[in-house]
This record gives structure tokens, C-alpha cells and sequence, in this order.
């Protein structure tokens, strides 16, 4: 953890630095890479890694610390006593899903930019790794800088919140097109080669992957601007390079020379166990990817069980977490971007929702997703999809945490063919469900899931230190603007905090979100 620190420390020096001084702005980014003059291909290998990070310490901060809020992972130090899951976490901290990616991505990205004069594959493949990247900012902060953001300067004005996604949506889609038509004009050539870690410089698999994430965007998105998201959700579904819809589509990072940032943060560090949310609803359904996702705990009296952290305990010591389950990941294990199953459950959705995003049905697609899941984990879903009845949801205090808790779970797994095709029946709950389980351990992307849908329920935290209101049951509704958006772009972060209807806190809705 000191190594963090210390990097934060001086990233925190650099973000002033180009704050204060735009005009060293390239400076900057080209000494952070070590890179000058070099070809696209080799400049993009840095921004894919970005979207879901493998920088041990980048890993942290965003995938584990805020992603814990999606109650996949817990983090077992409590630092300084300023944390994501007390609701009271520093500035710094707080800014730092905004900064990194500002950071890590614009400046190969510009450089992109002028090295292809904003034209061809390489550009379209910058623009989408540019989109899935700020898609996780956008879910955490809300307006931002998206559109206007040039090269030097940072501190433009914000896109609303509808023009980001709808910006986000059209740079898949041209990525989707012209990613596509490049593989197939060149007989299936892998310009990026060994620096493409998820694909392998297959294009391909890039534009199934991109028109995969326009499904996400849409329903993110679907309860807002309905038009749009409909619109995006079938252009997607139809699109000649088609969608992630087997588990060998899947799109896995490798994580090269660098270890696995979960099981170094887990075994090396100590700093991260499993959340007792996933590991209580998954015991509840007795379901058999557990051995897969988690090790058993060592827990005195626990050792033949999974048993995972309640998080927000303010006074919990880092000692004692020793004994809880932890993800059951190698230095070696490639890292989640996207996965079949999600796709299933996101096409499951918009049938419900009436759209046109395939020709099954809802019930068909959602036994999709759970059976994609259940394969991609080798293991079986026979049993599982016979399940009829909603188990009960519950946590047991144990010698470290005196925690106890229920949660009111409704659903089964089964579908239930009485009830008709809508968002508001316990079916709609149940791919929510079913879908939190299969990404698991995409955190960031079951905070901004449970947001929009207020499903599953997850476990209150334990002590709420918030100052803005936050409540405990619903949890942090987004991150604020970093503060150095109020010093030193104010008057674009004031037309921000207009857009957002509400305060600059954590208390705050996301127009996509669910208000209750």
C-alpha cells in the first residue's frame, strides 16, 4: 500500500502541474508513456488497459474501492478511516476515477489523433477505447467533459448527461462499422498484434465487443431517454459483426508480465476479501460457480464455507479479515471485460421492454444468460434453472464481525410464465439478478446496475460517515466532481452541477437512476 501512496502523491504533483501549466500539457503525457513519435498500434496498448484496469494500484482505487459498492468485493483496510464504503472518502480518493482515466488515456489518444488525422481503423479503435473507458466516468460522476475535451486543455465545458451517452453510443457504433468492414476488406489482418491484450488484434472480436457495450449504454440508459436507448439497443442487435454470444467471444484482458491486480490485492496486499452481498446470495441459491468465484474461508468454525465481508465496518482492523473468503483468482487470471452472458441478459431486458433485440423470447434469453454463465465456469445449470422458490438472504455475525443481517429476496430462479412482459414484475428482477451474479466481478458496473434498478438489494452499510445524506439502505448514489474541477474550471463545473439537478454529493441521483 505505500506503493500507492507514493504513486498517488506524485500523480496528484503532475494532475496540478498540467492543471496550472496546459501549455506542458504534451510534455506531460508523452514523458508519463516514455513514448515519442511512435506508431498507433504501439500507443494503444496502454489505453486498452484502461478499461478494466491492470495497474495494480489503478485496480484499486476504481475497480475495488468504489467497485466494491456493487457488492461484489470488500476492501479489508480501512487506511486512514476515510473510505468509499463508510461514504466518506477524501478528496483525492474521490477524484480519482475521474483523474486516472483523463490521464491515462488522452495522451496516446491525441497522439492517435494526429497520427491519423482523425480518419481510418486506428482512430475508430482510440474512439471506442475512449468510449468504453469514460462510459465507468460518466456512470460515477454524471455530466462531464466528453465532446469538447481538446488537446491542452481539460478544463472545457461538460457535456450533459444525455450527450455523453448518446456521444458514447455513436463512437461505438462508427467503431462497430469501420472495425468491421477493416477485418473483412483485409481478410481478417490483426494490425494491432502483440499489443492487443483481449483480442489479439482481431477486429472482429473489437466490433462484437463494441456493439455488445452499445446494449449496456442503451439500458443504462433505457428508463431516460427511451427513444435513444431503443434506437442503439436494436441498431445493435442487427449490426453485420454481430454481438458477444458465445463464451468463446468473450472479451478477457490478459494481464501480461503484471499479476492479476485482485489476488495481489488480496494475498499480497491483504487489502481485499469477497463481500458478503455475492457470496450470501449465491450460498442462498446454492449455486455451483461459488468454487470458481471465491476460496473457502479460514474462518475458526467457517472453514468448509465461502464467507464473505459486510462492508462499511469503521472500526474493522485489517488483521482480521484474514480469515475471510477471497477471489479465487492466480496471478496469472485474465481480467472480465465483457461476457456472453451479459449480452443474453441485456437482450432478455429489451424483450421486456418491447423491443426488437432478437427473435426469442424473454424467458428464452435470460435461460441464455444463466446457461452461458454456468459454461463459462464449466459448470452445470440443470438444477439451478429448476429453482422455484426465493431463498432466504442472510448474513451470520462471526467471531470478527458481529453483523448479522436479512435481506428481502423475492425471486426464484425459475421464470414465472404468468406474469406478462414488463420492467415491473419479479421477472425483471430476476434477470437483474441473474445478471449481477454472471459479471460478477465488474463492480463498477453493478454500483451503476443497482443504482438504475435498486436490484438485487444489497446489505446497508454498517457505519454510514457520510456528511451529505447518503443513506445507508440505498448507498453512495455517485461520486462528486474532483475539486479541482471548482478551482480551476468553475464556471463550466457550476453549468455541471446545474445539469445535475441536485447537489454536488454523493446523495445525488444520476438522471438514469432509479429514485426510490
Amino acid at each position: 500500500m505505500r506503493k500507492y501512496l507514493r504513486n498517488i502523491t506524485v500523480g496528484a504533483a503532475l494532475l496540478l502541474l498540467a492543471g496550472s501549466c496546459t501549455d506542458k500539457f504534451e510534455e506531460y503525457n508523452t514523458n508519463q508513456y516514455q513514448i515519442h513519435d511512435a506508431d498507433p498500434a504501439t500507443l494503444m496498448k496502454s489505453m486498452i488497459e484502461t478499461i478494466v484496469n491492470i495497474q495494480q494500484n489503478d485496480s484499486q482505487m476504481q475497480d475495488q474501492m468504489v467497485g466494491q459498492l456493487g457488492g461484489y468485493l470488500c476492501c479489508s483496510n480501512t487506511w486512514s478511516g476515510t473510505n468509499f464504503s463508510t461514504f466518506n472518502q477524501s478528496d483525492a480518493w474521490n477524484a480519482t476515477p475521474w483523474n486516472t482515466p483523463f490521464e491515462k488515456i488522452y495522451g496516446n489518444f491525441f497522439q492517435i489523433q494526429e497520427a491519423t488525422n482523425s480518419t481510418g481503423h486506428y482512430y475508430a479503435f482510440a474512439c471506442m477505447i475512449r468510449a468504453i473507458t469514460m462510459l465507468r466516468v460518466a456512470d460515477c460522476y454524471g455530466p462531464m467533459p466528453y465532446s469538447q475535451v481538446k488537446k491542452g486543455n481539460f478544463y472545457v465545458s461538460y457535456d450533459t448527461q444525455e450527450q455523453v451517452y448518446t456521444s458514447i453510443l455513436n463512437d461505438l457504433a462508427n467503431a462497430a462499422d469501420v472495425l468491421y468492414n477493416y477485418y473483412v476488406e483485409t481478410n481478417g489482418n490483426a494490425p494491432l498484434g502483440a499489443n492487443d491484450p483481449v483480442f489479439d488484434g482481431n477486429y472482429s472480436g473489437w466490433a462484437k465487443l463494441a456493439n455488445s457495450m452499445r446494449l449496456r449504454v442503451a439500458m443504462r440508459i433505457s428508463g431516460t431517454w427511451p427513444g435513444i436507448a431503443q434506437e442503439a439497443a436494436e441498431a445493435a442487435v442487427t449490426h453485420k459483426a454481430g454481438l458477444i454470444e458465445s463464451n468463446s467471444d468473450n472479451a478477457m484482458l490478459s494481464c501480461g508480465t503484471q499479476s492479476n491486480p485482485y489476488q495481489l490485492a488480496a494475498v499480497s496486499w491483504g487489502d481485499l476479501r469477497v463481500n458478503a452481498n455475492i457470496v450470501d446470495y449465491m450460498n442462498a441459491y446454492d449455486d455451483p460457480r461459488m468454487p470458481k468465484f471465491f476460496n473457502k474461508s479460514t474462518l475458526a468454525g467457517k472453514t468448509d464455507k465461502y464467507v464473505g465481508m459486510r462492508t462499511g465496518d469503521a472500526d474493522f482492523k485489517k488483521a482480521d479479515a484474514a480469515g475471510f473468503s477471497i477471489p479465487a483468482y492466480t496471478a496469472t487470471s485474465k481480467l472480465m471485460v465483457f461476457c456472453a452472458a451479459e449480452t443474453a441478459f441485456l437482450r432478455a431486458e429489451g424483450k421486456l421492454r418491447g423491443w426488437n433485440v432478437g427473435s426469442k423470447t424473454a424467458k428464452a434469453y435470460y435461460e441464455d444468460g444463466i446457461n452461458l454463465s454456468m459454461e463459462q465456469y464449466q459448470v452445470s445449470a440443470t438444477e439451478y434453472l429448476k429453482i422455484d422458490e426465493a431463498p432466504v438472504v442472510s448474513h451470520e455475525s462471526d467471531a470478527v464481525q458481529n453483523a448479522t443481517a436479512t435481506i428481502t429476496n423475492t425471486v426464484s430462479v425459475m421464470w414465472d410464465d404468468s406474469e406478462a412482459d414488463n420492467v415491473n414484475g419479479k421477472n425483471f428482477q430476476r434477470v437483474i439478478t441473474q445478471k449481477w451474479i454472471a459479471n460478477y466481478p465488474l463492480g463498477l458496473e453493478a454500483w451503476a446496475e443497482y443504482r438504475r434498478t435498486g436490484y438485487p438489494e444489497l446489505y446497508p452499510c454498517i457505519d454510514n460517515l457520510s456528511d451529505c445524506g447518503v443513506s445507508s439502505q440505498r448507498g453512495m448514489r455517485r461520486l462528486s466532481f474532483p475539486y479541482t474541477e471548482a478551482q480551476n474550471n468553475k464556471a463550466n463545473y457550476d453549468l455541471g452541477v446545474a445539469e445535475l439537478g441536485g447537489a454536488d454529493n454523493e446523495a445525488t441521483d444520476l438522471k438514469w437512476a432509479k429514485k426510490n
